[in-house]
């Protein structure tokens, strides 16, 4: 069997177990005309602890100021948004 290794963790496994994961979700890359965003090799306790993280740290509205009140962020916003989620993420997963 062939083994991978989770980027962020070290785990060493079968290939089925540590899976290329795509930093941006498909329905945001689709929604902001990207075709392809950074991918990484996770295992699936890392991929797990990343969608929590997502859940509690990416919010898909902001408060415009200039309307003075809440709006939903275009796509390129919530690339950013995810990419700056997964920056953080893995600062946090190379420091354990």
């Amino acid at each position: 069997m062939r083994k991978g290794t989770c980027e962020l963790c070290g785990y060493e496994g079968e290939t089925k177990i540590i899976k290329k994961y795509r930093v941006i979700p498909q329905e945001v890359r689709e929604q902001a005309g990207i075709q392809q965003s950074k991918a990484i090799r996770l295992c699936s306790n890392c991929q797990q602890e990343l969608h929590k993280w997502y859940s509690t740290k990416v919010a898909n509205m902001t408060y415009d100021t200039r309307m003075k009140r809440f709006r939903v962020k275009t796509p390129l916003e919530m690339v950013k948004e995810y990419e700056s989620a997964f920056t953080i993420f893995e600062k946090y997963k190379r420091q354990q």
